[in-house]
């Protein structure tokens, strides 16, 4: 910290302003024999020369003064630092967070009458305002130097389809009736179709560029494309439900174990059993997941007093919670926190290359054996004498391709355990028989343990006091 040093002939101070003048340093000095200490205007000349004409703090100063602070660095002047500006900031007509989950009562019955899914727009609906950034408030060093400062980021309307901005690009409408879908900061407006009953053979399947509405039940065996939201007044069968939004299922998704669900969104439903749910968003269940395979990529969240997770494989990046993860006969359930899919396939694929090249380096080494042996002998061909330079070349590379394979699986580790903030909670019970996943980080549950949470401490599983249950 040393860009400008200013020391009297009396070697009365010494000033230093930091490489970026946003601090001033001072340091007294002790008088000579026989002279007087320095008085206030003294220093404040001294500072003047060294170049610090803002931010004194004339009390700092005074107090060091009179303390006879001597030989000690005092902070005695602050620059002002720049204010960067707020950027473009949105207020929507309508929730962007489409997170419809039912709410929970005392009794630890679950409502979803109240639950508005699907959400409606008229013709000319004003859907969002944009409020524009602002400018930044330049800052100011102990120099007297003003510091420039940034502006917010002007950020435009991600407007989809059948939307409309106003002239003044401060206003986004509807510019048709339907349903808004938010997907990524972009708003649409879909059709909405409503199918009154339920999706059976007198259906069929359904791929539709829209929201849908469903007033019965899905049928097993039959295939839904939806491009906007899904709601399902009642069951879902064995079928394969693909959406780009969100879907609600107000009642269960069950059957033999050959239904697939599928959200870019989040899912809710009332119960799940043998089935596969994957949403790109947070998976929240009404009652109970038995023996499924659930992944989301954000949160899996079981409601009521008496929800559960028993068996099947449930993942997730941020948190599992439910009342009872696990059963009291130890059926075998797998929980998996923090993560991450394709993280997770790449991993797999590193391991599966670093155990072929293993494999194949000592088949390399068996047929470099017998073919140098040829070669002594003087019988080595010219296709054997091509097989030998490139099983040489194999060999030669193997300890670099494996490196690269380790450093790729080391940075993966690495990424794995960057997911801290992941947690299994139970706020009930915690049953012997679960095994409990945070990345690659393994602890398999041997005791009941009543309202405890799982948590990551370093590199191992550790049981922490429970938080209250979100509702």
């Amino acid at each position: 910290m040393a860009e400008s040093i200013q020391t009297s002939t009396r070697q009365r101070s010494r000033v230093t302003i930091s490489k970026d003048a946003m601090t001033a340093m001072l340091i007294l000095y002790p008088p000579p024999d026989g002279e007087f200490p320095p008085t206030l205007d003294d220093i404040l000349d001294d500072l003047t020369k060294a170049g610090v004409t803002y931010g004194v703090e004339h009390p700092v100063v005074e107090a060091a003064l009179s303390d006879k602070s001597y030989n000690t660095p005092l902070a005695i002047a602050h620059g002002t630092p720049p204010q960067k500006g707020e950027s473009t900031r949105f207020d929507y007509n309508f929730d962007p967070t489409n997170n419809h989950s039912p709410q929970v009562d005392e009794y630890g019955h679950i409502d979803y009458r109240d639950i508005n899914f699907i959400q409606n727009a008229e013709a000319d609906q004003l859907l969002a305002t944009r409020t524009l950034p602002t400018l930044g408030i330049p800052g100011m060093t102990v120099t007297g130097k003003e510091v420039g400062a940034a502006a917010g980021r002007d950020l435009p309307f991600r407007h989809g389809a059948n939307t409309r901005i106003s002239e003044d690009g401060l206003s986004l409408f509807a510019a048709t009736s339907g349903a808004i879908v938010y997907r990524h900061g972009e708003i649409s407006i879909k059709d909405t179709m409503v199918i009154s009953g339920d999706i059976d053979h007198n259906v069929g399947n359904v791929d539709y560029r829209g929201s849908l509405k469903v007033t019965g039940d899905v049928k097993a065996g039959f295939n839904l494309i939806v491009d906007g939201d899904l709601e399902v007044n009642g069951s879902v069968e064995d079928c394969t439900i693909m959406v780009k939004g969100s879907i609600m299922v107000k009642g269960g998704f069950f059957g033999n174990g050959a239904g697939k669900m599928c959200a870019e969104g989040n899912i809710t439903v009332k119960f799940a059993e043998g089935q596969n749910i994957e949403a790109g968003g947070d998976i929240t269940v009404g009652g109970e997941v038995i023996n499924c395979q659930v992944t989301a990529k954000g949160s899996v969240t079981v409601k009521g007093k008496r929800g559960k997770i028993v068996g099947g494989e449930t993942r997730a990046v941020k948190e599992i919670r439910s009342a009872i993860l696990g059963s009291d006969t130890g059926t075998l359930t797998v929980l998996r926190v923090a993560f991450n899919a394709e993280l997770m396939q790449k991993y797999y694929q590193l391991n599966k290359e670093m155990t072929r090249l293993r494999t194949d380096s000592l088949r390399v080494k068996d047929a470099l054996y017998g073919l140098y042996r040829l070669q002594l002998d003087g019988k080595l061909s010219p296709e054997r004498r091509e097989a030998l330079r490139k099983l040489e070349e194999f060999q030669h590379d193997f300890p670099a391709s494996m490196e690269s394979l380790q450093k790729q699986k080391s940075e993966i580790e690495e990424s794995m355990q960057d997911l801290r903030e992941a947690r299994i909670s139970a706020d009930e019970i915690l049953y012997s028989g679960v095994r409990a996943y945070f990345g690659l980080i393994y602890r398999e549950i041997v005791d009941d343990l009543r309202e405890c949470c799982l948590l990551l401490d370093g590199h191992q599983i550790v049981l922490a006091q429970l938080a209250p249950p979100r509702r």
